[in-house]
């Protein structure tokens, strides 16, 4: 009963990182700049995403432009697309079989360790989502600090925006879902062969004349 509860709270954790993980891809802050000057009245916001730009001048009204072609971007967005993308497909892919596996749905319920290995691969696949999501938003955070710092005279420092924060939210809550339900599986598996090995019948001392 307890594993089947941590099943549960690791699956959940796993649902909410893939929220976490959809959203920093989608949303449009990956890194921001901001001016402004109180005498002059100017103010200026940009925030940069994986698939556009928007721009808030003095006016206060948004405008943003989608990316025309992939092959005009810059490696950084064109690296983080793809590896967030393969993030997010993986998270599906884990969830879709983690939960055949898991103690309280009735599928692959004939066959214990089947159902206990199903759990395990769903479980390494949302660790490897976390994985990779992890490792590419540590990646472009470390682009924007490296350009923030080596910008020259003219140039617009970018800072790090939200999205890498929810992206990296997203990884740790996927490595520790999937973490709990691999773990869950192997403890189950353990416990049931140290149950069959055990002896299951007595023998009897009765003598026959």
């Amino acid at each position: 009963m307890a594993n089947g509860c941590v099943q549960v709270f690791g699956y959940l954790l796993a649902s909410a990182g893939l929220v976490c993980l959809i959203t920093a891809t989608s949303v449009n802050e990956w890194k921001t700049y901001s001016y402004s000057t109180e005498g002059m009245f100017k103010s200026l916001m940009i925030n940069v995403g994986l698939w556009m730009q928007c721009t808030v001048p003095s006016t206060g009204k948004w405008e943003c432009a989608t990316y025309d072609s992939v092959l005009h971007l810059s490696t950084e967005v064109q690296w983080t697309r793809a590896l967030m993308i393969l993030s997010i497909i993986l998270s599906v892919c884990g969830l879709a079989v983690a939960v055949l596996g898991m103690k309280c749905t009735l599928c692959v319920d004939d066959d214990n360790q089947m159902k206990n290995k199903v759990a395990f691969v769903g479980g390494i696949l949302l660790m490897l989502s976390g994985v990779c999501a992890l490792g590419v938003v540590s990646w472009y955070a470390h682009e924007v600090i490296t350009g923030f710092h080596d910008a020259r005279e003219g140039h617009l420092r970018y800072s790090l925006g939200t999205c890498l924060f929810v992206g990296w939210g997203g990884a740790l809550l996927s490595i520790l879902g999937g973490a709990l339900l691999a773990c869950c599986s192997l403890s189950r598996s353990s416990s049931r062969r140290s149950y069959i090995s055990s002896p299951s019948q007595m023998t009897s001392g009765k003598d026959y004349v």
